[in-house]
């Protein structure tokens, strides 16, 4: 599969996924139904709209890579580092965010935290109290000083503990509260949310803005009350995420909607967890506590200024606002561990030869240790070349970060096809990105700076892995054997949480 094909692929099927506030989208836009031979043709009638440039101004020298920030490390590097002069050329912009090995708190920043809890009907059996002890043992991670809310929903909401300093006195109260929590009816995610970010609020208003705000939703069902859409929570979400505040989805069992669950997610700059195992909850508690505490950095935000008639074909997988050439990425908090990226397909115009400045790069955050906000700024350039041999490849970290939109998108698309019974089409899918994978991984290894060779490798066998796991949860019952009727459900899910993870 070429290059630019399976870029056309990825664009159209991270659709499923995610999209952006403003964007350069495919024909009919992020909301059309996916179709691959569409999309690439929107994507080759982008090509034609751009027009060149023959007098951009030049750079001294051409920065195709970066490495600045120690609290919050920021990587940059182009796609291609050289390309052909005169002539009109796709290439990449990827950012690579990690918090530095230094810059601990000489606290844990101070956190404000919403719980929201489903108690609609089908949390039954041991789903709410498995549910309600790991929203106790959460709170037992808070530390004194923090804030809680805690909401439980069915068709409308329950206030169950309102914003509350915790310390030694409010604990023994809000485990019990919490521990009240009754089923009931119908499932309204978006009544619990909406609630959520309220009480959320009236703690802003009730003392300082803490350094970290976060809901934690929980619900093991389709939402059948309220919104229903993914489209429809994608709003909600970005509500959430203006505001300094991300959702973190957990997904109990198998009758959960994963693809309303990645939304929010993705929308808020939150995490998603699938949890096939009710008794598994405690410990996604545990991680996301964990999380709060090791917060290095909030409110992070790229802004990114593409340069000299460079122009934004697409950026796929993360919500992104552009003003004319100014491109601006809301990335939300980063824990120790944590890593984000951002990845830009552009278009370079026809120019004359020399160092071309493809775009400046600036990234804002509140650093937590030192309680001061935080720019770090670099820019990246490309060389443009009338020697046909001096063209280089594709840079190998790049490529994988391309590819593994791709993945994502495959098998976005697999559990689409699969739901509507063309399990044939599903493989299919699968197999193509699977080759796509194979393809890649070899002309990576070509330019991948020896520092980054294991991870990349590494990445592109956890892709393959991936795809073959999903093949064989899709795979009829070969004849005389019964079918294992919660595979496809539970591929399902564990397809949509690694196509989240795999492109943050």
């Amino acid at each position: 599969m070429k290059l630019a094909t399976f870029i056309g692929l990825a664009v159209a099927g991270m659709v499923g996924v995610g999209s952006a506030v403003y964007a350069v989208t495919p024909a009919g836009g992020f909301g059309a139904k996916r179709d691959v031979a569409a999309s690439q043709q929107a994507v080759d009638e982008a090509d034609e709209l751009i027009a060149g440039s023959a007098d951009a101004p030049r750079v001294d020298k051409t920065p195709t890579e970066f490495r600045i920030g120690s609290t919050l490390v920021v990587e940059g590097r182009v796609g291609h580092p050289a390309m052909r002069a005169n002539q009109s050329s796709e290439s990449f912009v990827l950012l690579e965010l990690t918090p530095g090995e230094g810059g601990a708190a000489t606290a844990p920043p101070a956190a404000s935290v919403s719980l929201v809890i489903d108690k609609s009907g089908s949390m039954k059996g041991a789903r709410l109290p498995n549910a309600v002890a790991a929203a106790v043992a959460a709170v037992d991670r808070l530390r004194d000083g923090d804030s809680v809310s805690v909401i439980a929903f069915d068709t409308k909401t329950e206030v169950v503990v309102p914003p509350t300093k915790i310390d030694a006195s409010t604990r023994p109260t809000i485990a019990s509260a919490i521990r009240g929590i009754q089923l009931g009816g119908d499932t309204c995610i978006s009544c619990g949310l909406s609630e959520a970010l309220a009480q959320l609020t009236v703690a802003r208003t009730n003392g300082a803005r803490p350094d970290v705000e976060r809901v934690l939703l929980l619900s093991d069902g389709e939402p059948t009350a309220g919104m229903r859409k993914p489209e429809e929570f994608n709003v909600l979400a970005r509500r959430a995420m203006t505001s300094g505040i991300s959702i973190t989805t957990i997904g109990v069992a198998l009758d959960y909607n994963e693809q309303v669950m990645t939304a929010i997610a993705r929308s808020s700059n939150g995490g998603h967890y699938f949890v096939e195992n009710e008794a598994g909850l405690p410990a996604v508690f545990e991680a996301e506590a964990k999380k709060l505490e090791e917060t290095r950095a909030a409110n992070a935000v790229a802004h990114i200024e593409l340069k000299n008639g460079v122009e934004l074909m697409n950026l796929p997988d993360r919500e992104f606002q552009r003003f004319g050439s100014r491109i601006t990425v809301p990335l939300g908090g980063f824990a120790k561990g944590m890593k984000n990226t951002v990845l830009l397909k552009v278009r370079v115009p026809a120019t004359q030869a020399g160092p071309l400045t493809v775009a400046d790069i600036r990234v804002a955050y509140r650093d937590l240790s030192s309680a001061k906000d935080v720019e770090e700024t670099g820019s990246l350039a490309i060389d443009l070349v009338t020697d046909p041999s001096k063209i280089a490849p594709i840079d190998g970290v790049v490529l994988d970060r391309v590819q593994r939109t791709e993945t994502a998108a495959a098998l976005i698309d697999a559990n689409s096809l699969f739901r509507e019974g063309r399990v044939d089409e599903a493989e299919k899918r699968l197999e193509q990105a699977r080759q796509s994978v194979q393809k890649s991984k070899k002309d990576a290894s070509v330019a991948v700076p020896a520092s980054r060779a294991g991870g990349v490798a590494s990445s592109f066998d956890q892709q393959e892995e991936s795809l073959d796991k999903a093949s064989s949860g899709f795979k009829r019952p070969a004849p005389g054997r019964p079918a294992e009727p919660n595979a496809p459900k539970a591929t399902s899910r564990s397809n949509a949480q690694r196509a989240f993870e795999s492109t943050q």
